[in-house]
């Protein structure tokens, strides 16, 4: 049986891959070719190869980063007046 925490887990890591390559292959795309049918195409295919790449980082160092970030807002919230 799967544990809730891991499920939980690659749910999150996939739903923020997949914004991320899409938003960020979108803009970076964008810049290149404006609005147009190429634009479209390489959008498409710059997904197929970001999305797996933000996945596997974001498996690998994503509960890091999270703490790290955690930690850092903690600071900020306690030096803030």
């Amino acid at each position: 049986m799967i544990n809730r925490k891991h499920v939980q887990r690659l749910s999150s890591s996939l739903v923020m891959s997949s914004f991320m390559s899409m938003a960020l292959s979108d803009v970076f795309s964008f810049l290149e070719f404006g609005i147009s049918w190429t634009w479209l195409d390489v959008w498409g295919q710059s997904i197929l190869v970001a999305l797996p790449i933000a996945f596997s980082l974001d498996m690998l160092l994503g509960g890091k980063l999270r703490a790290f970030s955690g930690k850092l807002a903690d600071k900020a919230a306690s030096a803030w007046p």
